[in-house]
């Protein structure tokens, strides 16, 4: 049998595995076709890496430094003389839901000025501003934010338009236009588009919206009906925003080949008193607000309109009645920013359809 000679084996020493670590190295970068390149090592602590930022992150940011600045405003507003004390004060709390429900915690915030420096018309000047740039940022299409984001902006500027006109009611002063982004006109004569198979959330959601346009018209016909000037005007009014909102989301649903929703044969709606005539009134827009909200976190396309929409019905359901403040269109939200279960609204009256 034969044996091969031993040799010896030479001790392993520190220069000796460097070297052989570098030659290895080498080798792997010659493969990566890198051999060429001049590795030096460097001294230091290694570089972690850093989150890169996204379309959340800036809008998030730019709604809390708006709430801020907004409820530097407020304070001292809400220790004005009545009736702005009093309104002034139901929009810090609104505020400070906004940051609870945008990640903060603190709500430190220094006032911009004494009570003396602050009127009716800087608060309406700040909360009109304040709308526009979240509802604007809600509608972006350009670093769009994500579904969630945009519902909650449009949800926080919506807020702002009904502590807008609650202050403006409260105190005689006018309150100043809300600016919002246009949409897109539809083509005079449409060509349809077939939906894509990743539109199908957008589509539920704007028939959702149709089908709630639809019962608000049923449902504001018996309002008019039930009430004295000048609130039947106000109705009459309603009655036909709400048939312009309808036509416009079968237009948008026909333009794309959807089949739009139909009315239903009939709905499940009372209203003996003029006390349950403006409970439906508000019920009804109430739920619009979340129809149209979920539009906006489902339909990209379609967030403009619905961003716009939502706007309205936030409004319209204030000045009937609705105690939505801080969030409209997002029944999870409490009035103070924590979660709670979804739940129906406690109108005694209702427009529903009968099956």
């Amino acid at each position: 049998m034969l044996v091969p000679p031993r040799h010896p084996v030479q001790p392993l020493t520190r220069r000796t595995a460097l070297r052989g670590a570098v030659s290895g190295l080498g080798a792997g970068l010659a493969v990566l076709g890198l051999g060429g390149c001049d590795v030096r090592w460097v001294s230091g602590a290694e570089t972690t890496p850093t989150a890169q930022r996204g379309p959340d992150d800036d809008a998030r940011d730019a709604a809390v430094a708006d709430t801020r600045d907004l409820l530097g405003l407020l304070l001292p507003a809400a220790r004005a003389a009545e009736p702005l004390g009093s309104v002034a004060t139901l929009a810090v709390q609104a505020c400070e839901a906004h940051l609870r429900a945008l990640g903060e915690e603190q709500f430190g915030v220094t006032s911009s000025g004494g009570t003396a420096a602050v009127d009716a018309a800087a608060v309406l000047d700040r909360l009109a501003v304040t709308t526009t740039s979240a509802l604007t940022a809600a509608s972006r299409t350009d670093r769009a934010p994500s579904a969630g984001m945009a519902r909650l902006l449009a949800a926080v500027g919506a807020s702002r338009a009904v502590l807008l006109d609650d202050v403006s009611t409260a105190t005689g002063v006018a309150a100043p236009a809300v600016a919002l982004p246009a949409a897109a006109p539809a083509p005079a004569s449409p060509t349809p588009t077939p939906f894509e198979p990743e539109d199908r959330a957008g589509t539920a959601a704007l028939q959702a919206a149709l089908a709630g346009e639809h019962a608000a018209v049923f449902g504001f016909a018996l309002v008019e009906g039930r009430l004295p000037d000048p609130r039947r005007a106000e109705a009459a009014a309603d009655l036909a925003a709400h048939r312009v909102a309808r036509d416009d989301l079968v237009d948008v649903l026909v333009s794309r080949g959807g089949d739009p929703a139909q009315a239903a044969v009939g709905y499940d709606a009372a209203v003996p008193t003029a006390e349950a005539a403006t409970a439906l009134a508000a019920t009804m827009t109430e739920r619009l607000t979340g129809a149209y909200a979920d539009v906006v976190a489902t339909s990209a396309p379609d967030r403009t309109l619905a961003v716009s929409a939502l706007l309205r019905n936030a409004r319209t359901a204030r000045r009937w009645g609705s105690t939505v403040t801080s969030f409209p269109g997002m029944p999870e939200l409490a009035e103070d920013g924590t979660s709670v279960p979804r739940a129906t609204s406690s109108a005694t009256a209702t427009a529903t359809s009968t099956p």
